[in-house]
């Protein structure tokens, strides 16, 4: 059967993944979760059966629990690049079918050229674009820009990809570059590369067909205020939790009881937590005063107006306890 349907899903490369399975489960994140019944579809037509996961799917680091008895072949995540650090950790076979995206990014990144600042530019993408990371760096050097592309990391399948919590492709090539041009959707990414270049940061989206510089400015700005406001918040508190996630990778259990000890020896009292989702539903009737996330740099950063008591970064507790000056405030990252 060849089926071309409205997406952009590789078919052919599917049944290369599921050709000789008897079952899979599927994966898919939130802003690709209407393919699903489609590529269940497919599957089927190849006379593979498939069970479509309504569990949360952040990206590759997100293996879920509780397959034991689905008596499943292989789990594909779709949308996702692999993580090769993770590549002999997952308890079963695990594939990614990549879904690259529709929007061409050449007239974005047009617009975004008299956004750059200096002439040696950081190129950096996120894996829906990264296939058009060519083609971008050909319109910079046709516009006499130097593109400098860094490399991946062991989070990260290809050059120039970032994650939201591993920036090495930008990080990396800091000192080499005047600017960096991120091409993709979404502001987490860029921002992060912002905060942990202090850098400026250029964002061709070609989702939204624009090109935008200030935005980042005025969101890295907005960002430290809360940041430091959260820290405060914390100040004078001896009761806080230490949150380790439970998915395979944003478990960073030697981080939380480093975070631990600190604690301890700055005379608090230090409880340590762990999760698959984290839930105010849970965390905040709990008789403690603040936490600190080493799971996902996104919950302390994305969802923290969700909580009740301050969420804070490993970094922000080494801030609050004095181990670290503000100034040498960092973005979270898992590397």
């Amino acid at each position: 059967m060849e089926k071309s349907g409205s997406s952009n899903i590789d078919f052919e490369k599917l049944r290369e993944i599921a050709g000789n399975c008897k079952r899979v489960l599927l994966k898919l994140p939130d802003g690709l979760y209407s393919l699903s019944t489609e590529i269940s579809d497919f599957l089927s037509s190849i006379g593979v059966e498939s069970i479509i996961s309504a569990n949360s799917c952040y990206g590759a680091c997100d293996f879920c629990d509780g397959i034991e008895g689905m008596e499943v072949d292989r789990i594909i995540y779709v949308g996702e690049a692999e993580m090769p650090y993770l590549r002999k950790k997952y308890p079963v076979r695990t594939s990614f079918l990549e879904i690259e995206s529709k929007f061409d990014a050449a007239g974005t990144v047009e617009k975004a050229l008299p956004l750059l600042e200096g002439k040696r530019i950081g190129v950096v993408s996120i894996t829906p674009y990264i296939h058009q990371m060519g083609k971008c760096i050909k319109i910079l050097e046709g516009n006499n820009f130097i593109p400098v592309v860094g490399k991946k990391s062991r989070r990260t399948s290809y050059d120039g990809q970032i994650l939201g919590c591993d920036l090495t492709a930008g990080t990396s090539i800091s000192g080499k570059v005047d600017s960096f041009l991120y091409v993709g959707d979404g502001l987490f990414h860029p921002l992060g590369l912002s905060l942990s270049t202090k850098k400026p940061v250029v964002v061709a989206d070609p989702s939204q067909n624009m090109a935008m510089k200030d935005e980042i400015r005025e969101m890295r700005q907005k960002f430290m205020k809360i940041r430091y406001a959260m820290i405060s918040n914390s100040m004078g508190k001896n009761r806080m939790g230490i949150i380790i996630g439970e998915k395979l990778g944003q478990k960073r259990v030697e981080l939380a009881y480093e975070m631990k000890k600190l604690a301890e020896e700055k005379g608090m009292e230090a409880y340590i937590i762990s999760s698959n989702n984290l839930s105010p539903d849970r965390i905040d009737y709990m008789a403690l005063d603040f936490y600190v996330s080493t799971s996902c740099p996104r919950i302390a950063i994305d969802d923290y107006s969700n909580y009740k008591k301050p969420l804070l970064t490993p970094i922000e507790f080494e801030i609050l306890t004095g181990e670290r000056e503000w100034e040498n405030y960092e973005f979270d990252q898992i590397l």
